[in-house]
Formats: structure tokens, C-alpha cells, sequence
């Protein structure tokens, strides 16, 4: 019997090598491949105008293409993967348009053409095994929130003053509109290839999409990490300095690194919590840990706040999706049977002594580093890994054995620790040695565990080596950090052996006692908590370790009441019914903010014009208060010049005496370091009776540039910038010219003949007037009260949904759920919509979110 949904041997058939294609004969068939042939149209379009190399585009467009035609089902995978390095804008000076575009077209096209070919052809499951479905009124309301992002972009471009296209359009000018609406529409694009995928192979789909996410978010984290180690350095905690990674749209503020981390990093938790594969869990911990140290340094309050409130749903929602699944009848269900039994909840008195063991050592790193610095705390992070693999046959003697052992072992160790503390005082650097010595003794005591044997020998030891390690890490603090080192470290140590002899002598109150017996389960459950001792250290080191976090949260007040003022300022620019109702239109609130808000706040600007057969910049500065971070920049990224004596000629006009200010960076997006500059003082020069200044030439020595670009293993960004130090001026700027000591021209497009190709522009510190700064008014500001409570209602049925609906058994549903949340929770307090890619993965949670919904009886894996 053919399987259900399997095509007869069609007639139309092409044979290619061993891939056989079929011509499409369904109506989907065919719509897949009109989409196929409009997104390639649009994706090559695109490619072949690249700003860098439009064959270089164009090969890698097809490159991607193909594989998304291989693996179509799988193509969330390439899609989401690279989504956190691919923003060139820097390097490129688009906007508009970007690398997702391509990346989106492609996926698209290979994916649609693929399955209007049949390539691979998979056979279609019945309805009731589809991964991926809507209802007509979620149908409905999607196209609705599509009529509403059209609408907001038709008015949009009529306030901008009407259609005008351009590849380097600026905030200003109509084609801003289209980079703001334009993410639900590339969802829009691929959803229907995506609930074909989900159909054919649900849980490839599902994987894919988990992959996809796990995958964007380590190569997020990574730039975070290239960028701290680079810039500022791994454990520097007190420079005023936000991680931006790659996301080029926080080159005018704003939070895209903040949205991305909290809407992926649920995605990496769910996988870390489910896998029981040794390596897969390493792996996964890796990645949450390097997501966790991306998410301390952005230094952003919406971050911290979040997290708790995306994970802790997420968590209890998958726990309570593992239960249902264990407790549906065996006979009626297709269970997995690798589910295992579900873990019974902790004991009351197991929980007190959770949160006495938690609480001792959140206090013990904040004494330990305060006193101790990083090697103090790295000698008590020792003591808590030790402490959290402690046998479960310590426990098997009487509890007058377990006494005498804690005794006993106490005064041993206190004769070690004594004779310890004065080696340390005559050898430099033994107090490091005998931390080390023992912990190895006690990684040794642990291997020789004899699980089932009663030993109070084996406790006496086990309990006198661990006192004897809490010994060494005092000696350790006392050693870096003098007399205040020694008391804070020994304060610590003394909490945490009274925590553990409380332990040892009543067995309820160690949390662990289930893991302990539970194999490979129990291990990573440790290691679960050995990761969270690490986010805590991590979270002490910074708020101990520097000043910037803790000013950042000291500042909230203040910084509220400015949230506060700007959105009444930026809702004071609706003007009228139709607009409070409609919006204003998309990309519209910088040029609003300009022309209609206070002029004291007004940002600088840049315009590329063509007069009389000159093509210049004309670039202006803002009429705020100018400190040298709240400059408008214009900028370039170079190559390293050659250390000496650079200069730069420019071409330029002005109307007025300015200031113009030009210098070459290390700098990554917003803050410039290293920096050679230099202030040239211009005046005007009449030009004929009755037209513009004239042109005036000049030769600018630079000053001597050092060696920049950093180290091989963490290479620095150059840029080259150029803005205004006078408040309000204009200068235009026909030719601009940068050589180094060895007579190199650094500077591409110096004439402004390719557009703004190569040319980017900042606003490193001034950033109120680029973003509503919360995503719901933006919305609002965009779409009116009518776009407003359509997405609203998506987002809360989609949550519904996930959380008590149809899609709450879908194995992917909490992260869903929590990536939402996280959302929702960093968009309080800035736009993110107003970032193309941040967009698009909200808007493809959020879609997906109204359609998945799990197979009968599939269950979902264990949760840890």
C-alpha cells in the first residue's frame, strides 16, 4: 500500500544525475515557484549591487540558495544561524538594505524551488501529524497585521514626502520606512515554506528551528566575547563600555544586542535542560555560559530583569509538559520511553537547605572577592564544586559517626590550615600550591568512593580534606589581599562549614540527596549548579569588580523620569485623530523628532547632494549640547595605517566659521579609543555675487598615529570619522582624502562618486533622538492605536496558546514563550523594532507562536 500522501509516478519527470525534479502540478506546487522566482529576482537584484562586490554576493547568494534548496526543511538553520555576524553596515554603508535581505531571499528561494520541484520530496503527513497550523481567525489575523505594516509603510513614504528610491538613504528620507517594516514582511515571505517544512517533517522542523537559535546565539555571544576581549579586556568591569557585538544598529543607541540575547538564550537553556547526550550538554553549557557573560557586559538593566522573568515561566512550563506527558496512559499514548520517571519535587527541609546552601555562598563571594579578589574566588568556586559532588555515602554511617567525623576532622583541619598559613608566609606563592594540593586530594578521595560500603574512615577523611580546602582558600584571600582579605575569606569559610556539618549531620537538608543516586541525571544536575556558581561569581565580579554596573543601577531613578519625559515628548508628535489612530507611518519619529520636537534636541544629519554637476556631503551638526562623545560622526572603516604622520585633505565649503573635527579610532560602533585627531578651524570664502561659498582645498596634518589594530588573536576595528564641533553648522564636503605615514590612501569613495557606498555614520552618545524608546509606543507611533492592538492580541494569543492552548505540548513552546517575555520585558524600555534583524525574530516567534502545536502522543524530552 502506498503511504499516506505519496504522489503516483508523475509524467512530468527530469532526470539530473541521481536528483530527479518533478514539475509542479499542484496549485501549491506552482505558487512555490512564482515565490521561488520572485524571491531570486529580488535576492540577486540585491546581491549584484552589494556595496563590497556584487560577484562575490551573487556566488555566495546562490551558495546559499543551494543548500536551502538541499535542505529545505532545515532551513531555519541557515537562516537564524548567522543572523548575529552578518550586519556589513560599517563596511558597506547600507541601511536600507542588508545582509538578512540576501540571507532571507535566498533561504526563500532555494526552500520554495525545492518544493515546487519536488527535490527531495518528502511524503506530505496528514493534517492531524502537521507541526505547524493556523485557524481562519489566526489566518485573519495575521493578514491583518499585514494590511497594517503595508499601511503604516504607504504612509510612511507619503510623509517623507513621496516614493523616492536610493540604496544609501539616511533616517530622514522615504526609504527608512521600508527598513522598518520590512521584517514582518520577510517572515510573511517564508512562512508558508516554513508550515510546508513542518508538515513534511515536524520534528526536523522543530530541531532545525532549536538549532538555528542555539547556533545564532553562540555566534552572538562569541562577538561579545571578541569585542570585550579586545576592546576593554574579559574582567574589566568598570569602563564605561556596552557590549554591541556585530549588531551595526546600535550605532545610534538602542538595544538590538539586549532584544537578541533574551529572545535566543531560552532556546540554548531548553536544549542544555533536555539533552543527555555528555557532549551535547557540554557543548550547550559552553553556550549558555558564553551567553551569560554577553548578557552581564551589556550592562543593560532590561537584560537583567528579563532573564528571570523569560526563564523561571519557561522552566515551570516544560516541567509541567514533561508531568503531562509522564502521566498519560501507556496505552493510549506513543510515549517516548526514554522519558524516565519524573522527579518528585524536594522536601520541605531539602528546599531550606537550598536556599541556605545558595545564600551562604552568594555571601561567601561577595566577603571572598571583596577581601580576595579573582584568585580568592576562584579558591572558593574549588570549595563549591567539591562541596556539590560530595559522595551520597558520606551519609551511610551512624549519626554519631558522621559527629565524631565533623569533630575531628574540624581539628585536623585546623592543624593543616595552621601549618599551611605558615608555609604560605615563608615560600611566595604556596598558598596557591596548597589550594591546588588540596583540591587534588580531594578529587581523589572522590574517585575512590566506594558507593555502597559503610566507612567512617572514608567521611573523617572526605570531611577534613574539604575543611582543609576552605583552609587554603582563606590563605589564598589572606595572601592577595592582606588583613582585609584574611577576615572577609574567614568569615566566609566559617558559613559555609557550618551550612555543610549542618548538612552532613541531617541528611534531609542536603538538596542533592536524590541526584546523588540518580547516575548520569545527578552529574548534570551538578553541573547545572556548578554553571550557576560560575553566573554568580561572574555577577559579583562585576557589581565588586568595577563601578560602571553598579552606577548603572544606582542611576535607575533618574533614568526613568527621562524615559518618562521622552515618551511624552515623542507622543506629543501625534498630531490629530487619524494620526493617533493610523500612526504616523513607519521610520518616521527621527524625522518627526527633528522637525517637530524641541530644537535644543535636534541631532546632526547628512545629505548627499547633486548641484550644478557637483556631487558633495552635506553634513550638519546637532543643535544639543556638544561634548565630544554627542558629536554626529560620518565615518569609515580603514585599513591600520602605518605608525607616523597622517594627513588628510578635504574639499569643503561653509557658510559660517566651524569647527570641523577628524581623527582615526580603534573603535568597534560607539566608542572610539586610540584615537589621533585633530580640529580644523574653517572659515568662509565668498564665491561670486550672489551664489554659494566657494570651494576651498586644504591639507590637514593629522598628527602621529600609532600602531592600531590590535593583537592577532583579538583584532581591533580602525575608523576613520569626521564630524562637526559647532552646534547647528553645515559644512559640505566634496572630496575628502587620508594618507598615512608610507603615502597610503586609506579612504574608498573620497569623492562621494559611488553614493554613500563605504560611508557610515554614528551618534555615540547622544541616542534619545533616534528611538522612541519603548517598543509598543513605537508601534503605536507607527501603526496608530489600530496596529497597536493587533500585534498586542497576537502576542497575548500567542502566549495563551503556548501556555494553556493547543501549542503548550509543542517541544519548543516555553522557549517560545520565554524568548516572547524576554521581549516584551526589554522593550519596555527601548524600541527594538526599529532593528530589521531584532524584528525578524520577534516577528518569526511570534508567528510561529500562533501555529505550532505538538503531535499526538509525541511527549517531549526529559527535562534535567
Amino acid at each position: 500500500m502506498a503511504a499516506v500522501g505519496m504522489q503516483p509516478a508523475p509524467t512530468g519527470l527530469l532526470g539530473l544525475g541521481k536528483v530527479q525534479l518533478h514539475l509542479p502540478r499542484t496549485a501549491r506546487q506552482r505558487g512555490a515557484l512564482a515565490a521561488a522566482v520572485g524571491l531570486g529576482a529580488l535576492g540577486a537584484a540585491l546581491a549584484w549591487h552589494h556595496p563590497l562586490s556584487g560577484t562575490l554576493a551573487l556566488a555566495a547568494w546562490m551558495l546559499v540558495a543551494g543548500l536551502a534548496a538541499l535542505f529545505w526543511v532545515k532551513t531555519p538553520v541557515l537562516l537564524f544561524a548567522p543572523l548575529p555576524l552578518i550586519g556589513l553596515a560599517p563596511w558597506t554603508g547600507w541601511i536600507s538594505f542588508e545582509e538578512m535581505d540576501l540571507l532571507v531571499t535566498a533561504c526563500g528561494c532555494g526552500g520554495y524551488l525545492a518544493y515546487a520541484l519536488q527535490l527531495n520530496a518528502r511524503d506530505r503527513a496528514p493534517a492531524w501529524r502537521h507541526g505547524l497550523a493556523y485557524s481562519p481567525v489566526v489566518v485573519l489575523l495575521i493578514l491583518a497585521l499585514a494590511a497594517s505594516a503595508a499601511w503604516s509603510l504607504h504612509r510612511g513614504v507619503a510623509d517623507a514626502g513621496g516614493w523616492v528610491f536610493g540604496w544609501f538613504q539616511g533616517y530622514h528620507e522615504p526609504m527608512n520606512s521600508v527598513r522598518n517594516a520590512k521584517a514582518v514582511f520577510l517572515v510573511l515571505a517564508l512562512l508558508p515554506l516554513w508550515t510546508a517544512a513542518a508538515a513534511a517533517r515536524p520534528r526536523r522542523f522543530s530541531r532545525g528551528l532549536l538549532l538555528g537559535l542555539v547556533l545564532a546565539l553562540a555566534a552572538g555571544s562569541a562577538a561579545a566575547l571578541w569585542e570585550r576581549l579586545a576592546y576593554t579586556g574579559l574582567l574589566d568591569f568598570s569602563t564605561d563600555y556596552r557590549t554591541t557585538a556585530l549588531f551595526w544598529e546600535m550605532h545610534v543607541g538602542g538595544a538590538a544586542l539586549d532584544g537578541f540575547l533574551v529572545m535566543t538564550l531560552p532556546f540554548a537553556v531548553l536544549a542544555l535542560l533536555r539533552t543527555r547526550s555528555p557532549w551535547r550538554f557540554g557543548v550547550g553549557l559552553g553556550i549558555a555560559l558564553l551567553a551569560a557573560y554577553a548578557c552581564l557586559t551589556t550592562f543593560s538593566r532590561g537584560v537583567y530583569l528579563a532573564l528571570p522573568i523569560a526563564l523561571v515561566p519557561m522552566v515551570l512550563l516544560a516541567d509541567a509538559q514533561r508531568r503531562r506527558a509522564a502521566s498519560t496512559d501507556p496505552a493510549t499514548s506513543t510515549l517516548d520511553s526514554s522519558l524516565g520517571p519524573v522527579d518528585a519535587p524536594l522536601p520541605r527541609l531539602a528546599k531550606l537547605g537550598a536556599l541556605a546552601l545558595a545564600a551562604a555562598f552568594a555571601m561567601a563571594a561577595a566577603l571572598v572577592f571583596g577581601g580576595g579578589g579573582y584568585r580568592g574566588l576562584l579558591a572558593l568556586f574549588f570549595v563549591m564544586v567539591v562541596l556539590l559532588t560530595m559522595p551520597a555515602s558520606l551519609w551511610r554511617p551512624s549519626l554519631g559517626q558522621r559527629l565524631m567525623a565533623v569533630l575531628m576532622g574540624a581539628v585536623l583541619a585546623l592543624l593543616l590550615g595552621a601549618a599551611s598559613w605558615a608555609l604560605s608566609m615563608a615560600v611566595p606563592k604556596a598558598a596557591y600550591v596548597l589550594n591546588a594540593v588540596a583540591t587534588v586530594c580531594c578529587a581523589v578521595l572522590r574517585w575512590r568512593d566506594e558507593p555502597q560500603a559503610t566507612r567512617p574512615v572514608y567521611v573523617l577523611l572526605v570531611t577534613t580534606c574539604w575543611f582543609w580546602l576552605l583552609a587554603t582558600m582563606v590563605i589564598v584571600a589572606d595572601y592577595w589581599g592582606g588583613t582585609a582579605g584574611r577576615w572577609t575569606a574567614l568569615a566566609a569559610g566559617l558559613a559555609l562549614a557550618g551550612v555543610w556539618a549542618a548538612m552532613l549531620l541531617e541528611p534531609r537538608l542536603w538538596p542533592l540527596q536524590g541526584a546523588a543516586n540518580a547516575g548520569a541525571a545527578g552529574w548534570r544536575k551538578r553541573a547545572l549548579l556548578v554553571a550557576g556558581l560560575l553566573m554568580v561569581m561572574a555577577l559579583v565580579a562585576a557589581l565588586g569588580g568595577g563601578s560602571y554596573l553598579r552606577d548603572r543601577v544606582a542611576s535607575w531613578k533618574g533614568d526613568g523620569q527621562t524615559r518618562l519625559t521622552h515618551w511624552r515628548e515623542g507622543l506629543r508628535l501625534l498630531h490629530g485623530g487619524e494620526q493617533w489612530l493610523l500612526g504616523k507611518g513607519a521610520g518616521r519619529f527621527v524625522a518627526s523628532n527633528f522637525f517637530d520636537g524641541p530644537a535644543s534636541a535636534q541631532a546632526g544629519d547628512y545629505r548627499l547632494r547633486h548641484d550644478d554637476g557637483d556631487t558633495y556631503l552635506a553634513l550638519t551638526a546637532g543643535k544639543h549640547l556638544l561634548g565630544h562623545g554627542e558629536v554626529f560622526r560620518v565615518s569609515q572603516r580603514i585599513s591600520a595605517p602605518a605608525p607616523g604622520p597622517a594627513t588628510v585633505r578635504v574639499t569643503y565649503r561653509t557658510a559660517t566659521e566651524t569647527v570641523l573635527y577628524l581623527e582615526v579610532c580603534e573603535k568597534n560602533l560607539i566608542y572610539p579609543d586610540r584615537c589621533t585627531g585633530t580640529y580644523v578651524m574653517t572659515k568662509p570664502q565668498a564665491g561670486p555675487a550672489g551664489a554659494p561659498p566657494a570651494w576651498q582645498t586644504q591639507d590637514v596634518a593629522l598628527g602621529q598615529v600609532e600602531a592600531l589594530g590590535g593583537r592577532w588573536w583579538a583584532p581591533q576595528f580602525v575608523t576613520f570619522s569626521m564630524g562637526l564641533e559647532t552646534r547647528g553648522a553645515r559644512m559640505d564636503i566634496r572630496q575628502i582624502a587620508l594618507q598615512d605615514a608610507q603615502g597610503r590612501a586609506l579612504l574608498v569613495n573620497g569623492d562621494f562618486g559611488r553614493d554613500m557606498a563605504r560611508w557610515f555614520f554614528s551618534s555615540d552618545r547622544n541616542h534619545l533622538p533616534w528611538h522612541i524608546k519603548n517598543a509598543a509606543l513605537h508601534v503605536l507611533f507607527e501603526q496608530g492605536l489600530v496596529g497597536l492592538a493587533l500585534l498586542g492580541g497576537a502576542f497575548l494569543l500567542a502566549l495563551g496558546r503556548l501556555s494553556v492552548g493547543r501549542g503548550r505540548d509543542h517541544p519548543l513552546a516555553p522557549a517560545v514563550v520565554a524568548g516572547l517575555l524576554g521581549f516584551a520585558v526589554v522593550g519596555a524600555f527601548d524600541s527594538l523594532l526599529d532593528a530589521p534583524r531584532i524584528g525578524f525574530l520577534f516577528f518569526s516567534l511570534l508567528l510561529l507562536g500562533l501555529g505550532l502545536r505538538a503531535l499526538p502522543g509525541e511527549g517531549v524530552a526529559r527535562v534535567a
